[in-house]
């Protein structure tokens, strides 16, 4: 019997890290990552638990079927990505850290839409948030550029689609929140409270705000799950491991039940075995507890609520 659909669509405007985003939600490298509007196509991606990997299509304008493969790694979707005839790539796999219990989740990752040289891409992600065939919004935020102008023109076409239908929702993921300069006064409850007030001006009433650090969530997925790491990457291992605490957890504005519910739940995290790591090991219980703390704790607990009655 199949199960329903459950449709989120991730939007950012370009260098607020998307991709890495997405790419941590996957739980593996799979979207190319750069400092540009790299993504000129629809993504779509359906989990589809116990699939041993990813496997998908690409489409023309046409909807004709122009690509395919069965076992699709960050090369494919490079390739296809970059191909000027494909409007969509749609595959299936298995995110592992999301369990469809009672629906299936469908992430659909869009273009960058402040890209200037392409007006293809905002008209492509606008085509999506128009055609209403999704339960939710995961819009990331750049916590070290917050407020930039077309960030909020893109906000405003987003809460007037929004308005019109109560039951769509929106979640805003202040991404980078790992980059801030404390020192330069960049403090996270000031920039939560900060992208707070810009959110409610543009008319978002009680923004969900979850700070996270998309990264350091990914790269520690990645040596969880024993996937090659460059040499910065086991450097940014280290500096995670050695700075994550509670804090992008406390941050986030959702309530305090769910909150306590997620802190609970990292007490809780038992992950057995160890795995390489410099000259020596580490267990696989503090890297979930790293991963967790990485703001994706929160996210992937809001994500489930919505996947199963009950949640972890």
């Amino acid at each position: 019997m199949s199960k329903n659909l459950f449709d989120v669509v991730v939007i950012a405007t370009m260098s607020a890290g998307k991709s890495t985003v997405i790419n941590a939600l996957l739980g593996k490298e799979l979207l190319h990552s750069a400092n540009q509007a790299t993504t000129a196509t629809i993504t779509r991606i359906h989990d589809q638990d116990h699939l041993p990997f990813f496997s998908g299509s690409a489409y023309s304008y046409q909807n004709e079927l122009l690509e395919e493969s069965h076992k699709i790694d960050a090369d494919t979707m490079k390739k296809w990505n970059a191909d000027p005839n494909i409007k969509l790539i749609d595959i299936a796999g298995d995110i592992q850290a999301l369990h469809n219990d009672a629906m299936d989740i469908v992430i659909y990752d869009t273009p960058g839409p402040n890209n200037s040289q392409d007006e293809s891409h905002e008209n492509l992600t606008m085509e999506v948030i128009n055609d209403g065939n999704y339960g939710l919004i995961l819009y990331v935020l750049n916590a070290t550029q917050l407020g930039v102008n077309d960030d909020k023109s893109l906000l405003e076409k987003i809460q007037a689609t929004l308005e019109k239908d109560p039951h769509k929702q929106i979640i805003f993921l202040l991404n980078k929140a790992d980059c801030l300069d404390e020192e330069k006064g960049e403090r996270l409850d000031k920039v939560v409270a900060n992208a707070q007030k810009y959110l409610i001006n543009i008319g978002f009433n009680k923004p969900t705000i979850i700070p996270t650090a998309a990264h350091y969530a990914l790269i520690l997925q990645k040596m969880l799950n024993n996937t090659p790491l460059t040499r910065t990457e086991r450097a940014d291992v280290n500096i995670a491991l050695n700075s994550l605490n509670d804090n992008l957890i406390i941050a986030s504005t959702i309530e305090t039940t769910q909150k306590l519910k997620i802190l609970n739940k990292l007490k809780k995290t038992k992950a057995v075995g160890r795995v390489k790591f410099a000259n020596g090991t580490i267990t696989k219980q503090r890297l979930s507890k790293s991963i967790m703390r990485t703001g994706f704790g929160v996210v992937q607990y809001l994500l489930q609520q919505r996947l199963s009655k009950t949640p972890f």
